[in-house]
């Protein structure tokens, strides 16, 4: 097997899942980006949420995150509210139009992923998946 197989697999895919999922979401969300589509759905699971809670979760900067929030806030994705467990911190809340989008990708990653696993046997899927947790792991280490 070629050394880079691997690497060029791994990059296929993901720049594949990129495109489908910006395909699906672009023609309503132009200024949507894979980092907000991200952060809302874990808004959405995690209604405690901070910025730092967020930061720890993806291993961003807290910088990066803080611009990432301020644009989710403009663009009316986001309010930020006083915690009160936290005076130093403000919890993360989707408006109703963040929870709009945040179903909206939802939905289109559900098709993306229907589609991709068509033809797919379950073993297929498992054992693919268990090899994708073992190469993340062994960067991890």
């Amino acid at each position: 097997m070629d050394k880079n197989t691997v690497s060029e697999a791994i990059f296929n895919i993901v720049h594949s899942y990129r495109n489908a999922i910006r395909a699906e979401l672009q023609t309503q969300h132009s200024s949507l980006n894979g980092m907000h589509a991200r952060c809302l759905s874990f808004i959405e699971r995690n209604t405690q949420c901070t910025a730092n809670d967020i930061v720890q979760h993806f291993s961003r900067d807290k910088a990066q995150v803080a611009r990432l929030v301020k644009e989710m806030i403009n663009n009316g994705w986001l309010i930020k509210s006083p915690n009160p467990e936290d005076k130093r911190s403000q919890l993360l809340s989707l408006t109703e139009q963040g929870i709009a989008l945040s179903q909206q990708i939802s939905n289109a990653q559900q098709k993306i992923q229907d589609k991709m696993q068509q033809d797919l046997s379950e073993q297929e899927l498992e054992t693919f998946v268990s090899v994708m947790e073992k190469l993340a792991n062994n960067l991890t280490r």
